[in-house]
Order: C-alpha cells, then structure tokens, then sequence
C-alpha cells in the first residue's frame, strides 16, 4: 500500500530554515520540502512510500529531517493513501473540505470560516488563508476542534 506523508517541523526564528539546503540534506529523490510561514521557521516535507508499517515509515522520514535539520520539532502530521494536494488554491481546497468534514455541513462550514474566531485573535479564517502561515493557523484550529468531538 502506498502511503502519502505530509509533515510539518518547527525551528527556532535563529535557525531559519533554507529548504533548498534541507531537500538536499535528506536522502531520496521523493522528498519535497517547502516553507509553511513567512518567517521561515516552519516548513513542510511531502513524500510518498510503499509499505505496511506506516509509523515505520513515517519514523524514517523523521529522522531523515532532524539529520538534516537537527534541532527541528515536529509539530504536525498528515497520512493519506491518496496524493496531497499541492499549491496554494489546493492547499486552501483542502482546509475547506476539511472544516465541513469537522462541522459536519457545508453550510455550517462556510459560515465559519467566513466569521470572526475569537481563537484567532478575531481574523476570519477565509482571510487568513491566503498565505502559508494562516494556513496552518487554521489547519491547527480545526484540528483542535476536532480533538474536542
């Protein structure tokens, strides 16, 4: 079975990342590595293997990133059997399936996300995710809410 990882690292704002210099630190042609915020402490690693241990695989490409990122806190997973999405309309398309997945309805789900969240400081998450880093502001939200169900 194929498997399709998406993981996200955090490092200190002194560390900085250069995900050029990342990719080329990890083995493996099939790593893809791009920023997730503006200031360039969180960045994403996508990859794709075979297999049918999935936390085997998933402990490979987490070590291959803190060799070549050491320091480099994991902060958030994604696994799938189907590709990820890439780009920024994908990744927004995305988050909207995934907050009418949470709120159950798509009516509820456009509602949220085109008000003010008081967990977001008052912004509107629609606002918010047109770039990387609102993004994962409202990635980590739904994921909170989905914790609570």
């Amino acid at each position: 079975m194929k498997h399709h990882f998406s993981l996200t690292f955090k490092v200190t704002e002194r560390q900085a990342v250069d995900v050029k210099k990342v990719a080329q630190r990890i083995a493996g042609s099939d790593f893809h590595v791009e920023t997730a915020d503006l200031a360039g402490t969180e960045f994403s690693v996508h990859f794709a293997r075979e297999g049918d241990h999935a936390a085997d695989l998933l402990n490979y490409a987490r070590e291959q990133v803190l060799n070549a990122m050491p320091g480099a806190e994991l902060v958030s997973v994604d696994m799938s059997e189907e590709p990820p999405m890439t780009g920024a309309v994908d990744d927004i398309t995305k988050l909207v399936i995934r907050a009418c997945q949470v709120l159950g309805e798509p009516e509820l789900a456009h509602a949220w996300l085109n008000k003010p969240q008081s967990r977001l400081n008052g912004q509107v998450p629609k606002v918010l995710m047109v770039d990387a880093q609102g993004r994962t502001l409202v990635s980590r939200m739904l994921t909170a809410m989905e914790a609570k169900d």
